[in-house]
């Protein structure tokens, strides 16, 4: 599914199937949830054929890095073929010779005057286990080292503190010392709420039960009709927002008009 945001169109690419970091907070591991794509990177890269994006997002309905020379070659298939900038998210952690590749990937966009955006989510410290309970998944250290070095080789990098919980649950001081550890290799920070719906409230034990929130809307990357509610985190994003602000860090709730400031800073 396509987005426009002043004229900038997104497409979402993703392998299929169940994911099997499998985060307790995830929405699809909810009941009517189906997932789309295929895991024949030639069919992933042709579902866009015709729609000449001019970002595409290599995210969606699990972890593409899971095995990162596998996703890193979906990167640059979708590339070679449409030609335009690639955000990457990942909660994993590559080794060096995967970021050597990645590296020259970089390069390459750029000798073409593109750009690589990657994005590290990072939602918690000791809590993590309260939404990545999985071992396989790196710890929160892992990737914050990894962080850093895909910064050192030249790449833009988006902290991302996906999702933001409720104090109660996930401490804020927790997303702020991601920061404050993170901030000379970051280059904007991206953080918004929980969303959930009754099955994942199930599965996230001791969530808080007391929490205001609104209807969310269908999430872009998604073709199914599932409703979700927004946590309302207001009063930790402003706190985060603060922190950005002291450390003079760009910091948005949204990534596309993260993309787009630090386009323009390349202008």
């Amino acid at each position: 599914m396509s987005t426009n945001n002043d004229l900038y169109k997104r497409e979402f690419a993703s392998f299929s199937g169940k994911c099997p970091y499998a985060c307790l907070h995830c929405y699809t591991f909810t009941p009517n949830y189906q997932t789309m794509g295929e895991d024949n990177i030639s069919k992933i890269v042709g579902r866009l054929d015709g729609k000449n994006p001019d970002v595409i997002y290599i995210s969606g309905h699990k972890e593409n890095f899971l095995n990162p020379a596998q996703g890193l070659e979906l990167s640059e298939k979708l590339f070679d073929a449409y030609h335009c900038d690639i955000l990457m998210t990942t909660r994993n952690v590559f080794n060096k010779e995967d970021v050597s590749r990645l590296s020259k990937f970089n390069l390459r966009m750029k000798n073409e005057g593109k750009n690589l955006f990657f994005c590290v989510s990072i939602p918690a410290l000791d809590s993590y286990k309260k939404l990545e309970s999985n071992p396989i998944i790196p710890t929160p250290q892992q990737r914050m080292e990894f962080l850093s070095e895909v910064y050192a080789n030249g790449i833009d990098t988006f902290l991302t503190i996906k999702p933001l919980c409720p104090n109660e649950f996930i401490p804020i001081d927790e997303a702020l010392e991601i920061i404050d550890r993170c901030r000379d290799y970051s280059t904007v920070v991206l953080s918004s709420g929980i969303v959930v719906d009754n099955h994942i409230l199930k599965r996230l034990k001791g969530f808080p039960i007391d929490y205001k929130s609104e209807q969310a809307p269908l999430m872009e990357c998604l073709e199914n009709d599932i409703s979700f509610q927004y946590v309302d985190v207001s009063k930790e994003l402003n706190q985060i927002e603060t922190l950005c602000d002291e450390y003079s860090l760009p910091f948005f709730q949204h990534s596309m008009p993260a993309i787009q400031y630090v386009k323009k800073l390349k202008k």
